[in-house]
């Protein structure tokens, strides 16, 4: 294995990403990742979870504390992944390091060693060492011990995020992958509810769910950290199988080369499509223009799992949320905070980066006879139309599954909501694909090629949309009281002004925009 190479490309990595935080977008970001570090620090503090740890260990309950603690890390860290895209970006790829003198397995070392190195991997191991230093300081617990079980913890979770991402690229690529893959979605959405029902009508179950969760890998690591002779040997040996297992997994899979799916067309069919159809809708001078990204929304694997994924999403926060205090009766809070989220989440990839996904075909658009911000504007059209499809079923969702008895007023107001965030957010898209642009990767399923106006335009409306009625509801509660049901109406009249409003000035900017946009989407700024 050559390390002095492997050693060589991680330093030219970290090279890289100073060059750009240099930059003005680059000291931007760093300072939005140390503000959100800092967000997370204090509400860890004043959620009384350090001090609840430490009276934990001094009870003498430490391993069962480790379990809880790194069990939530590491299924937070797989999802954060795979969902946000957290963490999945190569550094080097395989074309790439074919350039070095390295061999087939030293490639994938390399490119995998680069890869958990990343920032996000890095924050995770951060968190998972906090625990080991409150082992080591407030109990009789090994140091050494507790960084190599976190070390290979680590190892594990990232080779295993790997592995779903390379799983998912693939069954994407089959004629019923999506549906597999929504279906497993909705699934895993629906499981942390459900199995909180049974667990607590069924207390006897718990044991056995116990004695199961005691081979996975956080376990494992909590066993190695917090005890010494044959259990700690046992605890690493799991941990050590686990890794190496997700390893040779993954080495199979990436041999494996990600099919295309040839879909035979019909003649006629390019322009007498439901696309087509639906795109009519928007007058005869737009539908081309709409219906073309009709297709190319629908056409892409990450939007298709992202917009399956909204209706189950909304589901969990609505019931995650909702249950956050006085009870029940808050699922309508939970409600007018995630109903918003379905507006927009699905689109959400594209429409804040809206010609990062068309390389090449950007030159096209100049050569139609309409004006120049056409595109942009049909662009959002297809992004609004798409995400207001999904506002209906999930109102008669909500309406089946609210508590009961049902006012209509409260259907109401988390549509309106619904409305208000659609339209904010997509206005906001406009802006950002104008002035934060950044080439993607349109066949990719996973990852996160956003820019960094991007993410923050994205988080920040989804934390808007789950924390607001709560801290209306905190400070002022006649705000969200279904009896003024129609202080909604103001925030969405609000939004579709500033939708129309964006859509106006983002198309008279657009010109001066081209030749920043086209050096972006071609690879060359």
């Amino acid at each position: 294995m050559n390390w002095n190479l492997i050693g060589e490309l991680i330093r030219l990595r970290y090279k890289l990403m100073w060059a750009k935080a240099r930059l003005r977008s680059g000291k931007i970001a760093l300072f939005a990742i140390g503000y959100l570090l800092f967000i997370m620090v204090i509400a860890l503090l004043a959620a009384g979870g350090f001090g609840a740890g430490v009276v934990a260990i001094q009870a003498g309950k430490a391993e069962k504390v480790c379990q809880i603690v790194l069990s939530a890390l590491f299924v937070n860290a797989v999802f954060a992944s795979l969902l946000l895209g957290f963490g999945m970006s190569a550094a080097f790829s395989e074309a790439e390091l074919r350039r070095y003198p390295v061999y087939a397995r030293e490639r994938f070392v390399a490119r995998h060693f680069l890869g958990i190195v990343d920032p996000f991997w890095l924050f995770m191991l951060a968190l998972e060492l906090g625990l080991v230093l409150g082992l080591y300081g407030y109990g009789s617990y090994s140091l050494w011990d507790g960084v190599a079980a976190v070390l290979l913890l680590l190892a594990c979770s990232y080779l295993l995020t790997r592995l779903l991402g390379e799983w998912i690229d693939r069954l994407m690529a089959t004629g019923s992958g999506y549906t597999v893959v929504v279906v497993g979605i909705m699934c895993l959405s629906l499981a942390p509810a459900t199995a909180m029902a049974v667990f607590n009508k069924h207390r006897d179950l718990i044991p056995k769910a116990m004695a199961v969760l005691r081979f996975s890998p956080p376990f494992g690591a909590a066993t190695a950290m917090t005890h010494n002779g044959l259990e700690m040997f046992y605890g690493f040996a799991m941990l050590a199988s686990w890794t190496l297992a997700f390893a040779v997994l993954l080495a199979i899979l990436e041999r494996r080369p990600v099919g295309q799916p040839q879909v035979a067309r019909e003649p006629g069919s390019l322009w007498d499509s439901r696309f087509d159809r639906v795109a009519a809708l928007f007058g005869p001078a737009m539908a081309p223009m709409v219906g073309h990204w009709l297709r190319f929304y629908l056409r892409n694997r990450r939007f298709r799992i992202l917009y399956g994924f909204s209706l189950p999403l909304a589901a969990f926060l609505t019931n995650n949320t909702g249950r956050m205090g006085r009870g029940e009766d808050n699922l309508f809070l939970g409600a007018l905070g995630s109903m918003g989220v379905v507006a927009f989440i699905g689109t959400s990839r594209i429409a804040v980066n809206q010609y990062g996904y068309v390389g090449g075909a950007f030159r096209r658009f100049f050569l139609l006879p309409t004006d120049p911000g056409a595109s942009l504007r049909a662009g959002s059209y297809a992004a609004v139309f798409l995400s207001a499809l999904w506002i209906p079923p999930a109102a008669i969702l909500w309406a089946i599954f609210a508590p009961r008895p049902l006012d209509p007023r409260m259907i109401f107001m988390p549509v309106m909501n619904a409305v208000t965030a659609m339209f904010l957010f997509h206005g906001l898209g406009l802006w950002t694909s104008l002035y934060a642009p950044r080439r993607g990767n349109y066949d990719k399923s996973l990852g996160n090629d956003m820019s960094l106006i991007g993410n923050i335009a994205l988080i920040g409306m989804v934390l808007g949309c789950m924390f607001l009625p709560r801290v209306l509801d905190a400070t002022a509660p006649w705000t969200v009281d279904p009896e003024n049901w129609w202080l909604t109406l103001a925030p969405a009249a609000t939004a579709i002004v500033f939708y129309i409003a964006s859509l106006r000035g983002a198309t008279a900017r657009f010109p001066a925009r081209r030749e920043r946009l086209l050096a972006v989407v071609e690879g060359r700024a």
